[in-house]
């Protein structure tokens, strides 16, 4: 396989993960929900409270669940469209997936053996792009003017020695 096809199987595996992770989670307060109505004790004064302590912590799994499966639905839509930021949410995908043995595991590691091969990197490569071109001050090991070490000795002494705030009117 190629870089670009190891990119589109990890972008679909990702979108696949987060909606079934996403129906499970949705589905879990369907099956447990009638089960905790019928197990209640009929007639006590302390059935409203039971259920609905049953009812919160079941609405507490299905929103962590739907949390959960959101970073899936992105890094996938981000990895498919090769964008920049899909890295990362890729290694967040990853990381929460691998809690779930044992497919979310191979996600996790399939998703960092590609990111951080050789064609991950290649793909995915901060430093790389447009963008350097018009920023070459932003990359660390750009050029340094030929004055610097004079300037920034001018700069400390004026500093050091200059009471009060700088001049800023240039008299």
């Amino acid at each position: 396989m190629t870089t670009e096809d190891h990119n589109k199987t990890l972008g679909i595996l990702h979108l696949v993960y987060g909606g079934l992770h996403l129906l499970m989670m949705l589905l879990i307060p369907l099956f447990f929900l009638p089960l905790a109505l019928i197990s209640a004790p009929s007639g006590g004064p302390g059935d409203a409270a039971g259920t609905a302590f049953i009812s919160m912590i079941f609405l507490f799994i299905g929103i962590f669940g739907v949390l959960t499966s959101i970073p899936s639905f992105v890094a996938g839509i981000g990895l498919l469209k090769r964008k920049s930021w899909a890295k990362v949410w890729a290694m967040i995908a990853g990381g929460l997936a691998g809690m779930s043995f044992p497919f979310g595991t191979a996600l996790c590691v399939y998703t960092f053996w590609f990111l951080f091969s050789g064609g991950g990197k290649e793909l995915y490569d901060a430093t790389k792009g447009d963008w350097t071109k018009s920023r070459p001050g932003m990359l660390h090991g750009a050029p340094e003017p030929a004055n610097w070490q004079s300037r920034n000795r001018e700069r400390d002494y004026v500093n050091t020695y200059r009471s009060g705030p700088p001049d800023w009117r240039g008299e």
